[in-house]
């Protein structure tokens, strides 16, 4: 939190107030701007001590952090889905053979599971 260097009013430096022989319409300023300062520092006030505001723009806050962040990494997310998919195809965008080697090893462990599964549920039911 910092400590202001002076009095000073939300919009500028404070005005000192009139001497003993001002004139009326020095002092209806005085009291004018008196007024303008004292509802600016309610208002202040009034904006520190809202509970609810501060929460909403907390949550709001957050939210553009985590669509900020979700964009990052949904662009992450498709540069890396490019990079694998030039590393495991040729130029006409047929699989490479080690490509297609894993590609059917990793069909036959889901089909090893699927079948598994489906004789274990027969012989536990």
């Amino acid at each position: 939190m910092t400590t202001p260097t002076g009095p000073e009013t939300p919009t500028g430096p404070r005005v000192p107030p009139p001497g003993p022989d001002a004139t009326p319409e020095e002092l209806i300023a005085d009291i004018e701007a008196t007024r303008a300062e004292l509802g600016d520092t309610v208002e202040a006030l009034s904006q520190k001590f809202d509970v609810k505001a501060q929460a909403r723009n907390s949550l709001d806050d957050a939210r553009q952090r985590a669509a900020a962040q979700a964009r990052v990494a949904q662009a992450r997310g498709t540069e890396v889905f490019h990079q694998a998919k030039d590393a495991a195809t040729d130029g006409h965008g047929n699989l490479t053979p080690q490509a297609r080697s894993i590609a059917i090893k990793v069909a036959a462990s889901v089909a090893a599971v699927v079948v598994l599964r489906t004789v274990w549920t027969k012989v536990r039911g």
